[in-house]
């Protein structure tokens, strides 16, 4: 593909073409993700694994495309502020740290959604009738990076009846939400001094004051948990994604989240049987997508998946 057309890569404006500078090289329909570390490497992903491009780019021009990317949305990052991210148009991710914070040259990642969109019909469901009941419960979305835990929860939300209110709350937005009543609501780290910040845990609180039928919260990975376990034992319904390599492996995440925010395994377990009906695991291989389902069971003191 030569350089005119990755012009036309559907994910990448001019304008966005231009502010990626040498980066712009090596977009085309097929990458995930491009990364830039410490030696000015220009590493790609456009399938399983990371391949050097064979671009090098000096620290100074590293410095300044990262830079350019984050100020293309009103976002700051410079020596006062060494780390920032952004949401770039198409729901492109990048993040970019700066010397010193980071060793050598600045670190540019850059995540791209995919051209053509996942759809239902490229995931195999192990259970169809348990999917096909899943529309009325409150329902935890895991999986590794890449898996497609966003594209899931874009299907569930697709199937939300049209009179319900939903709140969705994400870090930065990626979710494509086709609902007729759908609000969103996103963080806002905290400023070169260090003020101003909005945290998830705070957006999940002020949900509760939004009139939600259903919050949804893009991914769970912090002390936010307890905020929003306690929202959903209170009677809301909701939609949420972790990381998680296996459906077993849930409970034990949710449990050391719940941990890092000073709550005890005992209180977490039975939070989460009472706040999440189902898990829904999403799974890559060379055969495909493939959707595995289970029920969160309280067992005693602990939580489990059955599946």
């Amino acid at each position: 593909m030569d350089h005119g057309a990755r012009r036309d890569d559907a994910r990448v404006s001019p304008t966005l073409h231009s502010a990626l500078g040498a980066l712009g090289a090596v977009v085309d329909s097929d990458v995930r993700d491009v990364c830039v570390d410490g030696n000015g490497v220009v590493w790609v992903r456009r399938s399983a694994g990371f391949d050097d491009s064979g671009i090098r780019l000096e620290p100074r021009e590293a410095r300044r495309i990262g830079v350019g990317l984050v100020e293309l949305t009103g976002g700051r990052v410079d020596d006062a502020k060494p780390t920032g991210d952004s949401a770039l148009a198409g729901n492109i991710r990048a993040h970019v740290v700066l010397p010193p914070i980071s060793r050598g040259s600045a670190l540019i990642s850059l995540r791209f959604p995919r051209l053509v969109p996942l759809r239902e019909s490229d995931f195999t469901v192990e259970n169809n009738a348990l999917w096909d009941s899943l529309g009325g419960h409150s329902i935890l979305v895991a999986g590794a990076t890449g898996s497609g835990k966003t594209t899931v929860t874009e299907m569930l939300l697709a199937r939300v009846p049209p009179n319900e209110r939903v709140v969705v709350i994400e870090d930065i937005p990626e979710l494509s939400v086709r609902h007729p009543h759908a609000v969103s609501m996103t963080t806002r780290p905290p400023n070169a001094e260090g003020a101003g910040t909005v945290s998830m845990s705070e957006l999940v609180r002020e949900a509760l004051r939004m009139s939600p039928d259903r919050i949804v919260v893009g991914e769970v990975r912090g002390e936010e948990i307890i905020d929003l376990l306690l929202a959903l034992t209170s009677g809301h319904r909701g939609l949420s994604t972790i990381h998680a390599r296996s459906l077993d492996e849930v409970p034990d995440r949710l449990i050391a989240l719940g941990m890092m925010a000073g709550v005890d395994p005992t209180t977490i377990a039975r939070l989460v049987a009472v706040a999440f009906s189902h898990v829904v695991l999403c799974e890559r291989n060379d055969d495909g997508h493939r959707l595995r389902l289970g029920r969160f069971r309280r067992t005693g003191d602990d939580v489990v998946v059955e599946w």
